[in-house]
């Protein structure tokens, strides 16, 4: 992710070094890293070292049973207490891979993935297995320190595999049954574990499957999503006989030529972190980790960045999970470290 030095020119140095307090030190590296451009200093090692002494890290594997667990097996996917989520969490927190408690989690995690390389949401049925799901945990796992393991790649491998075989980003072949033909949530997902594998550890396949997240997420301007007409074809599809409803979409959309699409309301409160859904934040990132650069595509979703930001050049959690996680993340409606390290980094990228 490159950096440019406009948008950190504007910063106020109160909110720099707001970000550089060391009670967060995965945020005060990475923006010394980043943002600043500063190379790492026996300071920096020594804090980037300290990443698990963060409150949320360190309450969360606090709540780590003794078999790298966090929950009954049965239970892996509950929302947000399963132990498949922590992973995903300790992931987007940059907890620190060296600790033995980390490893034990993955361990864990590792254990619950299928032989197709999938993580799955029914407690290791086949039928439930997902991609955003297993793209989650795989990025999650890879920025553990595990992005060169087998098993990583093979969670990559199972969701270009999937596209591959139904021809849509989605986790099933529904198409006929929805108006937008793909699910939009995933392709922040696919490309966000995409950048953490390294390239050339990549599947056949996967630069397919990275091309078209891009392409879905450029056409709809990374936060619209759903056309105004899904109502109007969901009302129908679903009041017809099952057997009428082959070929509905088709007929719908020679009907309806021009479809009129609208923003993606969710993904315009900024939040962190994101479980299975996402915002146009995190797809901004997804699309500067594999290598976008600046398109009018992506003008709209800058403008709704820089829009978020407060006079200190802040940006407020507006979406969250806490309350139902281990451990809160910062606080609702407060500042977020997190969310305006994030959109720095965005912005950074794209030059603005």
């Amino acid at each position: 992710m490159g950096t440019d030095a406009k948008v950190i020119s504007t910063v106020p140095p109160a909110t720099l070094g707001w970000l550089l307090e060391p009670e967060d030190p995965a945020v005060a590296v990475l923006t010394r890293r980043t943002l600043l451009g500063e190379p790492d200093s026996p300071e920096t090692t020594g804090l980037w070292a300290r990443r698990n002494d963060y409150e949320p890290v360190k309450r969360i594997l606090d709540a780590m049973r003794e078999d790298g667990s966090w929950d009954t097996p049965g239970r892996d996917y509950q929302k947000y207490g399963g132990s498949l989520w922590q992973i995903v969490f300790l992931g987007e927190l940059y907890a620190s891979g060296d600790c033995h408690r980390v490893q034990r989690g993955a361990a864990y995690a590792f254990s619950r993935q299928l032989p197709d390389g999938s993580w799955s949401a029914g407690n290791m049925q086949p039928a439930g297995c997902i991609p955003c799901l297993t793209a989650n945990v795989g990025r999650g796992l890879a920025r553990l320190g595990f992005e060169r393991d087998e098993r990583v790649a093979a969670g990559l491998r199972y969701c270009v595999e999937l596209y591959r075989s139904i021809g849509v980003v989605d986790c099933r072949d529904g198409r006929d049954y929805q108006l937008n033909g793909y699910c939009h949530m995933l392709t922040p997902k696919l490309l966000l574990y995409l950048a953490e594998v390294p390239h050339e550890l990549w599947p056949e396949g996967a630069q397919e499957l990275r091309d078209e997240c891009v392409a879905k997420l450029r056409d709809k301007e990374v936060f619209r999503c759903l056309p105004a007409e899904s109502r109007e074809f969901n009302d129908a599809i679903w009041s017809m006989p099952s057997n009428e409803r082959h070929g509905f979409r088709d007929r719908f959309l020679s009907e309806h030529p021009q479809l009129h699409y609208k923003d993606k309301s969710g993904w315009l409160h900024f939040g962190f972190p994101l479980s299975y859904n996402s915002d146009a934040l995190e797809a901004l990132l997804a699309l500067a980790a594999v290598g976008e650069t600046r398109r009018p595509e992506y003008e709209a979703a800058i403008g709704v960045i820089m829009e978020a930001a407060d006079p200190q050049m802040r940006w407020t959690m507006r979406n969250s999970l806490n309350g139902k996680m281990i451990a809160d993340i910062e606080t609702k409606g407060a500042p977020s470290k997190w969310l305006t390290l994030r959109a720095l980094q965005a912005l950074s990228h794209f030059g603005v």
